[in-house]
């Protein structure tokens, strides 16, 4: 029987682990990869966020990213929800940004808001939301579409 549980699981095993997404969830991923490293090892992450603005035609997004950067940090008790940025597979909180970030390009905002609910504290989860209302925007205008899989709607949850 393929439960939403299964589903997510295999996409993660099959896609994610080789990083077979698509140009904008890979900008995302390393997105908040690079915040997060950067903020572990006291580096600037302004310098590449640049180079990715500008590759993107995207307004500068960096301070949006920091906030989801920081709420995950804050919010979840998950060990290591972001990666590093050499990891070749994606990890949970990753995921479930993806997934919210969909849902809210989708105009699925209770289900993006309950996603979000259900791994971080509730106070940081608000906030994220609305945080990724504005950052789902603004990759929609630049035409970074975040696909509808069938995995973002699994409620998939950690082992």
């Amino acid at each position: 029987m393929n439960t939403k549980n299964n589903i997510a699981k295999e996409f993660i095993k099959k896609s994610v682990l080789s990083l077979d997404l698509d140009n904008s969830e890979v900008m995302v991923v390393w997105c908040l990869r690079h915040w997060a490293s950067c903020s572990i090892s006291g580096e600037d992450p302004q310098d590449l966020f640049k180079l990715c603005r500008e590759q993107h035609q995207l307004p500068d997004i960096s301070s949006l990213i920091e906030e989801v950067v920081y709420g995950i940090a804050e919010g979840t008790e998950e060990k290591g929800p972001i990666g590093s940025e050499l990891c070749n597979h994606i990890h949970y909180g990753e995921f479930k940004i993806l997934e919210a970030l969909c849902m809210l390009q989708n105009d699925k905002y209770e289900d993006a808001q309950l996603s979000l609910q259900g791994w971080l504290k509730a106070y940081q989860a608000r906030n994220i939301f609305k945080i990724l209302n504005a950052f789902a925007a603004i990759l929609e205008k630049a035409n970074l579409i975040i696909p509808s899989r069938r995995q973002y709607n699994s409620n998939w949850s950690t082992h």
